[in-house]
């Protein structure tokens, strides 16, 4: 197997996630990306010096996220159909954050930001990485590694955007291989360290001894860092060399897009906006990916509201929180010593109702189960997702009567 392989049957047909775990797996470092690409970056290599190796292609999730392993080895069981989109869990709470400047700050009350802090202060973790942005323009995402806890009030918020990601513990793992590691990423990250993790390599064997937590948000697909500058350009007007920071979901519940600039401003684009503008953004992969949540994670949040695209539109407000789904033994490890640590405050909930999310993934994932085009395996082999009609997304996220008729 060689880079010329992952090039054949992920990069070319779309399935690349960007998520950055084969730049970590690659033994000799030559793995880099060209904007969400891998590439190789050494001079001297050509795509098929590296014949033997295969860990890039072993460790990729774009095709085979390799959810049943993983379970299997988490669980001891694989997921039954009813538990398709949601995986094994052992509880699902209501949390937030009580620290009021992390509340305010966060998307969803800050109980994620709240599990990596207590990884650091408690369970070993000497470093956390979680999706920030790039010093050079900090409109775009990039990943950055994290040690005080309370620095991770500033990425306590969600980050609608792509970016090369996993790669970033690369120079922890070469610099600091002792150093304990926690970590929060989407599906495909969470699909891929797991991968590493099974992996009788050096990097997989770092993975299975050093990274101490993983936790996830829920995510309905994420977004071309073109969508986001074109969101600055055309719907607040802004030159991208003006933007000096920028939040996703800033102010009260559920939050609006906050661009601030070398001026002095702070410009708002409205959170509902924003997502039917990211909807044109989207990669082939993202599109069609089988999973709001990977379910391996040690835990997983999603957003307490079920529709904050209305909440948005309404401008409704309410105390917000998070749903957590433990599931690991690290998992409820974490909620446990964050409550005792009066850092997470928690009470247990039924899972109920629509979450807007999880349909648009859904509507998404069945559309292109009957395309014929290639996509990633789901979680269950074989199972399809069978719906009595499968609803566009642009349905799904209308634009409010009055802004439509405009």
């Amino acid at each position: 197997m060689t880079f010329h392989q992952l090039q054949r049957e992920i990069i070319e047909p779309g399935l690349c996630t960007a998520c950055g775990a084969c730049q970590l797996a690659c033994p000799p470092d030559v793995i880099g990306f060209d904007g969400l690409l891998p590439v190789l970056t050494a001079d001297a290599w050509g795509a098929d010096d590296c014949a033997g190796c295969g860990d890039c292609l072993a460790v990729c999730p774009g095709l085979d996220p390799a959810t049943p392993a993983a379970e299997e080895r988490l669980f001891g069981r694989t997921r039954e159909p009813a538990e398709r989109w949601t995986g094994v869990f052992a509880e699902v709470l209501a949390g937030h954050a009580t620290e009021p400047g992390l509340y305010r700050a966060s998307a969803s009350g800050g109980s994620l930001t709240v599990l990596l802090q207590t990884a650091l202060l408690a369970l070993g973790a000497g470093v956390a990485l979680c999706m920030g942005r790039d010093p050079e323009e900090p409109w775009r995402a990039a990943p950055v590694l994290v040690r005080d806890p309370a620095a991770l009030v500033e990425q306590s918020q969600s980050t609608y955007q792509l970016a090369p990601y996993l790669g970033a513990l690369r120079q922890v793992m070469r610099e600091e291989p002792e150093t304990g590691v926690a970590l929060t990423g989407v599906a495909c990250h969470i699909q891929a360290m797991r991968k590493l993790q099974a992996m009788d390599t050096a990097a997989g064997r770092w993975a299975r001894d050093r990274v101490v937590l993983m936790v996830e948000p829920a995510c309905s697909s994420s977004t071309r860092p073109e969508g986001t500058a074109t969101l600055i350009r055309e719907r607040a007007e802004i030159p991208l060399e003006s933007v000096v920071r920028l939040r996703y979901r800033e102010g009260e519940y559920p939050g609006n897009i906050e661009i601030r600039t070398d001026d002095g401003e702070r410009h708002t684009v409205a959170f509902w906006q924003a997502v039917r503008d990211f909807a044109a953004n989207k990669t082939h992969r993202c599109l069609s990916c089988g999973d709001w949540m990977s379910g391996i994670a040690d835990v997983s949040v999603s957003d307490g509201d079920p529709n904050i695209f209305a909440a948005s539109v309404e401008q409704r407000e309410q105390h917000k929180h998070g749903r957590v789904f433990v599931r690991t033994g690290a998992g409820a490890k974490a909620v446990a010593e964050a409550g005792a640590r009066g850092l997470l405050r928690h009470t247990p909930v039924e899972l109920a109702g629509l979450n807007l999310g999880l349909e648009r993934k859904r509507n998404r994932r069945a559309s292109y189960e009957k395309s014929g085009l290639p996509i990633p395996n789901g979680p269950i082999p074989g199972h399809t997702e069978e719906l009595a009609e499968i609803v566009p997304d642009e349905r799904l996220i209308a634009a409010p009567e009055t802004e439509a008729s405009r």
